[in-house]
């Protein structure tokens, strides 16, 4: 299922993104998460794009169902930002390619180490990111949405 989804670059303010972010926020809201600056939590999407970030949409033919950015916090350090993958498109893998794909773009980048923060109530993430690589970090944003911090080397 995955697989039948297209990953291309796109811009965090499009239509097709803004509606995913609407789905993601309206989820969290959801799951109890009081969100103290909606998604974009001061993100700019000139930080989501080149020549110091990335964004990503997924595509299922001409419906977008996934989106996921990438930002560089300094010239080693990038950021994940906005991941989320619309409930129709879970199960087969498609979060965990997004990951891969944005540790690729933070590479591409000159990125060294990639981080990222999520919220407490957000298990199937965590999960996801620890089997991916990442370890838990120290707050290092101050976000006060996030009760989970995480870095990864993307050095071998």
């Amino acid at each position: 299922m995955a697989d039948e989804v297209e990953l291309r670059a796109g811009s965090v303010d499009s239509p097709a993104s803004l509606r995913l972010l609407a789905a993601y926020e309206a989820e969290l809201v959801s799951l109890g998460v009081v969100l103290n600056h909606g998604w974009s939590g001061g993100v700019t999407p000139e930080q989501l794009a080149p020549p110091i970030g990335a964004w990503l949409v997924g595509w299922r033919g001409a419906e977008a169902v996934a989106c996921g950015g990438v930002r560089l916090l300094s010239p080693e350090v990038a950021e994940v930002k906005r991941m989320y993958v619309d409930p129709s498109a879970r199960g087969g893998g498609l979060a965990r390619r997004i990951v891969a794909a944005l540790e690729a773009e933070a590479a591409a980048l000159g990125a060294r180490v990639v981080r990222l923060d999520t919220g407490r109530e957000m298990a199937p993430a965590v999960a996801l990111y620890r089997s991916s690589g990442y370890r838990e970090v120290e707050d290092y944003n101050g976000n006060p949405d996030a009760g989970w911090w995480f870095e990864k080397s993307l050095e071998a």
